[in-house]
């Protein structure tokens, strides 16, 4: 074999079991729970519990007796096999932390030890341990017949057992971290897990920590006996490097090289080998009485034709750079250096004025890097064939006579310095012609600063408020020598002119009998530091079928989650009148409506879409929802990628395009090959997972997954594909930008019904 998921049937014969049944409330459940842990499988089936007596227990709850035909209830199936696999590994004393999906730590070897020096001892209550997760789906990837799969996948987790008193009792400062207590789960089976309480102020003169950015419920002081600092590998390496001390970097560059081990394609595969065979040697009874194994991972042998798997590869995207067609090609940027963008006869204005606000004492860099911007670089090699890569600039790359600049100095760093650079650009702006542009110096300190203190943000309120589209960028990324930095130069110009109105160029669509509209929701969290309230901010975005291509819509909109769906059905009915127009739509054409979204669309909301559209004209509709999901158990490899390029990016990764079936309304899509890492401990890609809502009726999954694939390389952002589709992608973008301006005093969001809302200008 050379492709495989690390998805394992569970193999069992023909079998029946005896069950209980009884009427479903949530009191009844949690009691039940509780009564019967130990003696039977408790699980809420629709309306009624289900409970399953384990180990021929004899015990009888008072429900009503049945028989279950477990190849019949493939989901108790699956629930069963966990619980079975569950209960082994706590007869092995492992550190089980949770149950959906079975996650749990293998203590017994801290995997720090090896990373330390002969000469050093193993500083106690620090450490990284092999993290193993195991879940359940019911799957049919090849259509013989459903089947319940186990999914296998290892990481590392870093612990952090010293108390805070310790820590400041051996001279490390913890103020500005955050700190947290051991929480017990419900399940008194399974270990406590951490739960942040706050960030550290200070010490107090009393011993105490003083606290800020508290958890609601939680006091502001604390004794630093009872908190410990949050496991996470950048506290953990603060650690490290503080009881390590000379010694420090050789522990960390060898912590960095064994960790990244856990995700490098094929020393994964070798560890997951290894985790399935220890599994498969433990003896397994679905509820105790009906015996199952656990199988080899789901491949594309096909002498495995009950549990193979068919692996697909979608067509490259077709990129198109002139109005009909005449000029396409599969790459993107040497489509643009042969036939230019594909506005280009089209764009205005061909001499963009644009106002440069930077810091005083840093305009000399600035202008270093304005001038490679606009102008370009020359030639740079790359690779070990001797290949090279010229960057012409903006203003040739994309057919502009000219960019006019004027510079404004900010005296300092602080937001008030940046504000007065701009009021002083606004004032020059309405003096002249206004500016199409403006570019913005930040430093990279500046993510760390919250958005009222941030002068990006300010800068973006204020010109994006005004109708002036912004790119920032960064000396310290942009100041390095040219090999290092043409390719972030080429990916900002790209931005640039997409945020300026440009259509650098489309995507040819196959041509399809229905007209064709595709809409992204994506979202973004919002959050007053870490523990402060939330806020979901959702985007959407429309791409349509039109002249054999697919246009990105000018109607785009982020919202607050609770006006996101009055928005979206807002968004359907200005879309489609606006497009059945331009494109002369007939009575009873067929017209395809695609939902991507990140999130399962509910039953009522799939209905209301149905409705709205119905009533917008005599068409003949269709409509697919599809839950793009980033967040799930499934990972594929391919053994014959031995790497790409001279540090071996990816190995075992499976070529972007490749496309797995698993069931009739899922598969499983890489968006992320090799070539598109950026280095090699980046590890293993992860396809994102698509699932097909219920109500659909267009529910061609082969269709569907082609077409995100598609997406993936349509974002204007840059020339590599994007993680997601851009139908999300961008959704994500402009909900994300519109939620941090929404913390900013000088926001007004009424901006975006202006002209710049329908530009890219949250690129």
């Amino acid at each position: 074999m050379s492709q495989f998921l690390n998805i394992s049937p569970i193999l069992f014969d023909q079998g029946s079991i005896n069950v209980e049944k009884i009427e479903y409330t949530d009191a009844l459940f949690d009691k039940l729970l509780q009564t019967y842990r130990n003696s039977h499988f408790v699980k809420r089936s629709g309306d009624s519990i289900i409970l399953v007596p384990m180990d021929n227990s004899s015990v009888t709850c008072g429900g009503e007796s049945t028989v279950i035909d477990l190849k019949e209830d493939l989901s108790l199936a699956s629930s069963l096999a966990r619980e079975a696999i569950y209960r082994q590994l706590l007869k092995r004393d492992l550190h089980i932390s949770n149950l959906r999906p079975i996650s749990y730590l293998v203590t017994n070897k801290n995997l720090l030890e090896v990373c330390i020096p002969p000469t050093q001892k193993l500083i106690q209550g620090l450490g990284i341990f092999a993290k193993w997760e195991l879940d359940f789906r019911v799957i049919d990837p090849n259509g013989n017949g459903p089947f319940v799969g186990m999914s296998i996948n290892i990481s590392t987790a870093p612990r952090i057992s010293i108390s805070c008193n310790s820590l400041i009792s051996s001279g490390l400062s913890i103020n500005g971290y955050y700190v947290g207590i051991s929480n017990a789960s419900k399940n008194p089976d399974l270990r406590p897990h951490f739960r942040v309480v706050g960030r550290v102020v200070c010490l107090l003169d009393n011993g105490m920590l003083e606290l800020d950015d508290v958890r609601d419920g939680h006091p502001t002081r604390v004794d630093p006996i009872d908190v410990y600092l949050e496991p996470r590998e950048d506290i953990l390496e603060y650690c490290i490097r503080h009881f390590y001390k000379d010694h420090a970097a050789q522990v960390l560059g060898n912590m960095q090289a064994y960790v990244a081990s856990f995700h490098i394609g094929n020393k994964k595969v070798e560890r997951l080998m290894a985790g399935l065979a220890q599994l498969q040697s433990f003896n397994l009874k679905l509820a105790g009485i009906i015996p199952f194994k656990i199988g080899s991972f789901l491949s594309d042998d096909s002498q495995l034709s009950d549990y193979s798997i068919k692996v697909n590869i979608a067509e490259k995207p077709r990129f198109v750079f002139s109005y009909g067609g005449n000029h396409s090609g599969f790459y993107n940027d040497l489509g643009l250096q042969k036939y230019g963008p594909y506005s280009k006869e089209s764009f205005t204005p061909a001499k963009p004025r644009i106002c440069i606000i930077c810091q005083i004492k840093k305009k000399g860099q600035v202008e270093l890097v304005l001038q490679k911007f606009l102008n370009g670089i020359s030639p740079i090699a790359y690779g070990k064939e001797g290949k090279s890569f010229e960057f012409t600039g903006l203003k040739t790359k994309f057919y502009l006579q000219d960019c006019l600049l004027d510079f404004f100095g900010a005296n300092d760093d602080t937001v008030e310095g940046y504000n007065k650079a701009i009021t002083a650009a606004m004032q020059a702006g309405s003096e002249g012609k206004g500016w199409d542009l403006a570019l913005i110096q930040i430093d990279s300190t500046f993510r760390n600063r919250p958005p009222d203190a941030n002068p990006y943000f300010t800068s973006k309120a204020r010109f994006v408020g005004n109708g002036i589209p912004v790119q920032e960028f960064t000396l310290e990324s942009l100041g390095l020598p040219d090999q290092r930095v043409i390719w972030s130069l080429n990916n900002m110009a790209l931005a640039t002119y997409a945020k300026l109105g440009g259509v650098p160029w489309l995507l040819a669509a196959e041509p399809p009998i229905a007209h064709e509209l595709v809409f992204g929701i994506g979202s973004s969290t919002v959050q007053n530091g870490r523990l402060g309230q939330k806020e979901r901010m959702i985007g959407i975005t429309t791409v349509f079928t039109g002249d054999g291509n697919y246009f990105i819509n000018n109607i785009s909109a982020a919202v607050q989650t609770e006006e996101y769906f009055e928005t979206l059905l807002t968004n359907v009915r200005l879309t489609m009148t606006k497009i059945r127009q331009a494109y002369n739509w007939q009575p009873r054409d067929s017209v395809r409506l695609i939902f991507h979204a990140f999130k399962t669309f509910k039953d009522v909301e799939a209905e209301v879409v149905k409705q709205v559209v119905h009533e917008l004209g005599d068409y003949n509709v269709e409509f697919s929802f599809v839950h793009v999901a980033e967040n799930h158990p499934f990972l594929m490899f391919d053994t014959q990628q031995t790497g790409a390029g001279y540090y071996k990016k990816g190995i075992y990764a499976p070529e972007r395009g490749r496309y797995i079936q698993l069931s009739e309304h899922t598969s499983l899509v890489s968006l992320t090959g090799a070539q598109e890492l950026k280095q090699a401990n980046d590890g293993l890609p992860k396809p994102v997972q698509l699932i097909l809502h219920r109500d659909s009726t267009f529910k061609d999954l082969t269709y569907l997954s082609k077409q995100v694939i598609k997406f993936g390389a349509h974002s204007w952002r840059s020339y590599m594909p994007a993680p997601m589709p851009v139908s999300i992608y961008y959704s994500q973008l402009m909900a994300q930008m519109l939620g941090q301006l929404n913390s900013i005093t000088s926001w007004n969001p009424d901006a975006l019904y202006n002209k710049i809302g329908t530009t890219r200008w949250f690129l």
